[in-house]
């Protein structure tokens, strides 16, 4: 079978995962490998000085997170000085959000969401797209790329050893819902066909980790013709 063929069968093979797997214990529990949660300060210690560099970098002033989960970055973000709305999908996430950002939370799906054409000019997309399914992902892209009005900056983990470019893999082993660990090429394509370009620069300074997960594209305003 090519690499295409493959590719089909393996999307049309994929179930997407259902909203009640992001319960309570999903957030708070102790689980992981590492054995963080989503508490704040937990993930205090995990972000570093990663609220910082985003204000620093991007110097924004409309954010949206999607995928946000209970708020712990939106909150983080808060602290130094920076506002942002949150998207998700589940309803837990409001509820177990600090009180000072929960309020900016919305619940519902990532890959369609409620808000306006070019209403951020930084939406994040953090950890999430591995969550989905590729279709799932494809529809995330096209959606955070209409909201965005300049950046978009997204993390996700990446195809450890791909034979092409369409490759994908899961990651169960990790979190039983990280069903799709696609390329990071076949990623970038997605953003490039909404009609953004990549910032090398920018992707630089915010892999402060150098974990080489990190993506930056910016919009860019095409010229059409009548």
């Amino acid at each position: 079978m090519n690499p295409v063929s493959e590719f089909e069968a393996h999307v049309f093979s994929q179930s997407p995962t259902a909203a009640a797997e992001y319960d309570g214990a999903y957030f708070t529990d102790e689980w992981r490998e590492s054995g963080h949660s989503y508490r704040v300060e937990s993930r205090r210690q995990i972000e570093g000085r990663h609220p910082e560099l985003i204000k620093a970098v991007f110097q924004p002033e409309r954010v949206l997170d999607v995928g946000c989960g209970p708020g712990a970055l939106m909150y983080l973000l808060h602290e130094v000085g920076v506002s942002a709305d949150g998207l998700d999908v589940s309803p837990e996430s409001k509820r177990l959000a600090p009180e000072a950002v929960r309020d900016r939370i919305t619940i519902g799906a990532a890959t369609g969401s409620p808000f306006p054409d070019d209403a951020y000019d930084l939406v994040i997309c953090r950890e999430l797209i591995e969550h989905l399914t590729v279709l799932e992902a494809r529809r995330l892209v096209q959606d955070v790329c209409r909201v965005s009005s300049r950046f978009v900056y997204a993390t996700t983990r990446f195809h450890p050893n791909p034979s092409s470019m369409l490759d994908v893999t899961d990651e169960r082993h990790v979190d039983p819902t990280h069903i799709t660990v696609m390329t990071k090429d076949l990623l970038r394509v997605m953003f490039i066909l909404e009609g953004f370009r990549s910032r090398p620069d920018l992707e630089q300074r915010m892999d402060w980790l150098n974990k080489g997960r990190v993506l930056v594209y910016e919009k860019q305003r095409l010229a059409t013709t009548a």
